[in-house]
């Protein structure tokens, strides 16, 4: 039983109790009346005045409690002047938390008015209430910001796990600090991992963008026809003085540096290879090392011309772009959002298949025979009702029949819906993370 009440005074509603009715006697506990320090004080004959009220089973109940066999296990609680009344066996049901643990709530006890009094946030407590009735999840209210709720959690101390697992729904992001044992490892770790840090740490986070930027940079503008020429003929040797072979000489040994100054100090060799930033810093550098190794055991034209044909491995290279999530809050907003939204784009892409299926094999049934179909199997319908799903619309592959014209008109239309699964999801994702990236919400 639970009862929630707005009002700023229930004293008109509460009945008095004589002497006789504080005894319960009907059940197997006696509730009595105990001195705590008549034992001590015995001997003096002056016993403390202050006198608290046990069971038989040694239970300790607020002063003034109500031993009534209707009323002795209710408990009132007055957040802010909201009444909130429910049975103490509903709030011990959390025994490590405030209102479950008898001893700490007892400190909030009104003794005039017999009932616990919280100076708190109303709009979590009615939250936190349910959750005590309940159990379950934790629910922020809507208009309850996040950081106002999770100080309200850490007061009343819901369970570590309860919250954690909130955090969890909430999209917040626990980052644990792993650190090396020793000083001097620890301080070269701090400084090449965490940029916010230092002056230092910052100027080296800067510097690794740049060069990153420039890597990327040098790859795109090398396929430009004015720069994709070789100047080697016949016997000669390849030309390393090139602007391009320098400056990604350069871009790569700076990443070969500090790749390798991360691997010493890191504090552990297992996770670190298991990270995936750092396989990523390592794989973009294998192609730089593969051309060179083979232009060096072969450098005449010839092994150029050899070195060519490895250009697919120059493509690697652009994985650097992944290491700008390292200190980009934006890219690391949008990572977090498509890993929180997995399910949801599941759902998008069953939903897509499902469509396809169904539509590829309606318009071919329905171009069969007409002539001039563009349709000739359910294959090739699968091309052209993904290109419609998807608003796309080429238009090299068309529906040319009445029927098939509209089937083509209820795919598009059914195309523009299921593209609306997925919205809702990752614009709610988005928002969370984007709230708690910008320090919008407590971390």
């Amino acid at each position: 039983m639970a009862v929630v009440s707005g009002l700023l005074n229930q004293a008109p509603y509460r009945r008095t109790y004589s002497s006789r009715e504080r005894l319960n006697t009907e059940g197997d506990e006696l509730w009595l009346h105990h001195h705590p320090a008549l034992d001590k004080d015995s001997k003096r004959g002056t016993p403390r005045p202050q006198r608290a009220c046990k069971s038989l089973s040694g239970e300790l109940l607020p002063m003034r409690h109500q031993c009534s066999l209707e009323t002795c296990d209710r408990i009132v609680i007055n957040v802010s002047g909201q009444y909130f009344e429910t049975w103490r066996t509903t709030l011990e049901r959390h025994p490590d938390t405030l209102l479950g643990d008898p001893c700490k709530r007892q400190k909030f006890y009104d003794k005039r008015k017999d009932e616990y009094f919280f100076d708190r946030h109303r709009p979590t407590f009615d939250a936190i209430f349910h959750y005590y009735m309940y159990g379950g999840r934790l629910r922020r209210p809507p208009p309850v910001p996040d950081d106002i709720f999770l100080t309200e959690l850490d007061f009343f101390e819901i369970e570590q796990e309860v919250v954690e697992e909130y955090r969890r729904d909430e999209g917040y992001v626990a980052e644990k600090m792993l650190l090396p044992e020793k000083g001097f490892q620890r301080k070269i770790w701090i400084t090449m991992e965490y940029p916010e840090t230092s002056m230092l740490a910052y100027i080296i986070a800067i510097v690794s963008v740049i060069v990153t930027v420039l890597s990327i940079a040098l790859f795109c503008v090398e396929t430009l026809p004015q720069f994709n020429n070789s100047t080697c003929v016949g016997d000669q040797k390849p030309d390393f003085t090139e602007p391009f072979f320098i400056l990604e000489t350069i871009c790569t040994a700076f990443f070969t540096l500090e790749v390798l100054i991360r691997i010493v100090v890191c504090p552990s060799k297992k996770k670190f290879i298991k990270d995936f930033k750092n396989l990523v810093d390592i794989t973009a550098v294998v192609p730089y090392y593969v051309t060179l190794f083979n232009l060096l055991s072969d450098p005449t034209c010839e092994g150029a011309k050899s070195s060519a044909s490895l250009a697919f491995l120059r493509v690697i290279r652009l994985v650097r772009i992944f290491k700008l999530t390292k200190h980009s809050a934006g890219l690391q907003v949008l990572i977090l959002t498509f890993k929180a939204s997995f399910g949801g784009l599941c759902l998008f892409l069953v939903a897509l298949v499902v469509c396809i299926l169904l539509f590829s094999s309606a318009v071919y049934f329905a171009e069969v025979g007409t002539p001039g179909s563009q349709i000739n199997s359910i294959p090739d319908g699968f091309w052209w009702a993904i290109i419609t799903m998807t608003t796309v619309g080429y238009g090299d592959v068309v529906p040319v029949g009445p029927f098939g014209k509209i089937i083509g008109m209820i795919c598009a239309l059914a195309g523009v819906l299921t593209l609306a699964i997925p919205v809702p999801i990752i614009t709610e994702n988005f928002n969370k993370f984007y709230a708690h990236k910008t320090g919008r919400g407590r971390l």
